[in-house]
């Protein structure tokens, strides 16, 4: 049986603006998408919210979100399917990061800022309000 060796790879995802409201939502499916596939996540992180050359789906501004992974080369083709066919995304790119080493690519992680920022946009949660007797109740 011959082992395939894992690789790593920089993927670049352009999200709606919208997306800033759920941010969390995007970094899912990067990460639902990618650990489908068995692909390991090295580091994830915004790298902002930016005005496109040109309208992409009728959007002026997009998120963008950078990504470095490992997989093995026979799930690449599955993974860029998989992005091309999600409905969230504007655009995707995944090219092989042979110009960076593990220490390079989780230097520029930023999974927790992500996670702060995801917290931050998540829509509060309202507590009922505790009713207040009226007169005459005990």
């Amino acid at each position: 049986m011959r082992v395939i060796p894992k690789i790593s790879y920089e993927g670049l995802f352009l999200f709606p603006q919208s997306v800033n409201v759920d941010i969390k939502a995007a970094v899912e499916l990067i990460k639902e998408t990618l650990g489908k596939h068995g692909a390991e996540i090295i580091a994830l992180k915004k790298w902002g919210d930016r005005q496109l050359a040109y309208p992409i789906n009728k959007q002026k501004r997009g998120v963008y979100i950078l990504c470095f992974f490992s997989v093995t080369t026979d799930k690449m083709q599955a993974i860029e399917r998989a992005f091309n066919l999600s409905d969230a995304l504007l655009r995707q790119m995944i090219v092989r990061a042979d110009h960076l080493n593990i220490e390079e690519m989780k230097a520029v992680d930023g999974q927790l800022d992500l996670l702060v920022d995801a917290n931050l946009r998540a829509p509060a949660i309202t507590t009922p309000a505790v009713p207040v007797p009226t007169v005459g109740e005990n």
